[in-house]
């Protein structure tokens, strides 16, 4: 394997693994989801109305991270 492949196996496991494995046994407020939805001031119940030019950035965001990951598309 390449160094770039072996880095970003290291930080899938290090960086997001291990922290985001914590917040979920010992502190639900230290996952990445949270983070980001404090970020974004997504608030559940919130309808589509009450959205922010935030939370559109964070779809389209997440839009985009989807179909570049899954499909191989929009580099």
């Amino acid at each position: 394997m390449s160094f770039w492949r072996w880095y970003w196996l290291a930080w899938l496991l290090i960086g997001f693994a291990v922290p985001e494995t914590y917040g979920l046994l010992r502190n639900p407020r230290a996952t990445l989801s949270e983070t980001v939805w404090s970020w974004f001031g997504v608030m559940r119940g919130q309808s589509i109305s009450q959205w922010s030019v935030q939370h559109y950035v964070l779809l389209v965001f997440l839009f985009w991270l989807l179909f570049h990951l899954a499909f191989r598309i929009w580099r």
